[in-house]
């Protein structure tokens, strides 16, 4: 077996023209190897002598004509069958074959268009988009809230003149660049915008009508950060416990875990995709917080080690700006942070990890909250011990309830152990004789024993 197939190997039983398209993914990635010769399980297959030879003089020769770079083409042996090594290193530049930008993302090949490509080619130019210059004066813009910030957090004044220029978010010679633009108080980048909506129950609905809460912060990224925060706590418990000559904060989530997730999204986003805004959806039992842009390497976080994810900037001037404002740590992985958080908290288990997803186009921060699950585990433990006591289907039923007024049917089914159609059935009857009442819509309503 030739190693594994992953973000650097690839196998392929014989070799067709396409594959250029692999090594041009290779190329614009972090570069890799093409194995010709290998079955999908690893297996070498061999090539007969004629072909290999062919293939040695015929493929490094294609390679330089579509692209204009050499490859490593070699032959290689195992269990005496014969196939080739293609060894294709990083580009400093972005290649393409016929017009089309390839890119090798995890285990799988995936043409680069819009504003990925944008963003690919900003990327090797060795540039980033907050340190490009913006078509805004100074004189337009102020900065009154980072100001604040800054004086709170250092106790230093800010100095316009030179900190703006220090901070990289003005250049030189007056210029400002995207970063000043974001930190400044208009809002001039009208995608740098964050939604937020708390949801009633654990899915959203169908209409405006079943959110509990939502409101839309523009401005400068402090004040996203800010409100944003505000919003959250807002629509968030914090409980606590008396123990000896201690108190034992019990939050639905962790204040840190929450605001690196934030920062996070802040600074790590594309704000390249002009239709695209961050997101932070908040329901019953968690927070899921969703940002423009997948892994900057093009990675797929769901795959990888999150305690040993280096740090790979989109934005680092805004990630810089963050933390000179001490708002993140300019060291080390927001992951291991937010885990951290997390794992330090007395109602975690490991069935409340946050969830780390890309999907290419967007990240998503999924955040578990500590307190709904430790309460559905103890009303759980309650109704089983009430059910073992003897109670009938009819008063067990009323009995959950009483204790959880916009339990689902689908949720009283499994809590009683009947089907659905029994638990549809036996609500019709107990709502005919008027022992319960439903107050409310379907969706976001609830049930009143009488």
């Amino acid at each position: 077996m030739i190693g594994n197939e992953n973000q650097v190997i690839e196998w392929k039983e014989s070799w067709q023209d396409k594959y250029l398209e692999w090594i041009c993914g290779y190329a614009n990635a972090q570069g890799g190897r093409l194995y010709i010769g290998v079955d999908d399980n690893g297996e070498v297959l061999g090539i007969d002598n004629k072909t290999i030879k062919k293939l040695l003089e015929d493929i490094p020769n294609k390679i330089t004509a579509a692209f204009g770079i050499t490859c490593d083409v070699n032959q290689k042996t195992k269990n005496k069958k014969k196939y080739i090594e293609i060894t294709v290193k990083k580009s400093k530049l972005p290649l393409s074959l016929h017009g089309r930008y390839y890119y090798r993302s995890g285990s799988v090949k995936k043409e680069i268009t819009g504003f990925e490509l944008t963003e690919f080619i900003i990327k090797s130019t060795g540039t980033s988009y907050d340190e490009m210059v913006s078509d805004l004066d100074r004189d337009e813009l102020t900065f009154d809230t980072f100001a604040k910030r800054y004086r709170k957090m250092t106790r230093n004044r800010f100095d316009y003149d030179n900190d703006l220029v220090s901070f990289k978010m003005m250049k030189e010679d007056g210029q400002m660049t995207n970063a000043g633009v974001l930190f400044a108080d208009q809002w001039s980048i009208h995608h740098s915008r964050v939604f937020c909506t708390r949801w009633n129950g654990t899915e959203k609905a169908g209409s405006a009508q079943d959110a509990l809460d939502d409101s839309e912060f523009t401005g400068s990224l402090i004040n996203l950060f800010d409100e944003t925060m505000a919003f959250i706590k807002r629509n968030s418990k914090k409980g606590w416990r008396k123990e000896k000559d201690q108190r034992i904060e019990l939050p639905d989530y962790p204040e840190r875990a929450v605001e690196e997730g934030l920062v996070n999204a802040l600074i790590h986003r594309s704000y390249i995709q002009t239709g695209a805004n961050s997101q932070v959806d908040i329901f019953d039992d968690r927070i899921v917080i969703t940002n423009p842009g997948g892994m900057f390497d093009g990675s797929e976080v769901q795959l990888l080690d999150l305690r040993h994810v280096p740090s790979k900037l989109r934005n680092p001037i805004l990630a810089d700006a963050f933390g000179r404002l001490r708002l993140m740590e300019r060291r080390g992985s927001g992951f291991k942070k937010i885990l951290d958080a997390y794992e330090s908290q007395e109602r975690y288990t490991e069935d409340l990890k946050p969830e780390f997803y890309t999907d290419g186009y967007s990240f998503y921060l999924t955040l578990w909250n500590l307190n709904y699950a430790y309460v559905k585990a103890q009303n759980k433990a309650q109704n089983k011990a009430q059910r073992t006591g003897g109670l009938s289907d009819r008063e067990f039923m009323l009995s959950l309830l009483g204790n959880n007024p916009s339990i689902t049917q689908a949720e009283l089914a499994e809590e009683i152990g009947k089907s659905r159609r029994y638990v549809q059935t036996m609500m019709k009857q107990l709502n005919e004789e008027g022992v319960i009442e439903r107050i409310g819509s379907k969706k976001s309503g609830m049930w009143v024993v009488k």
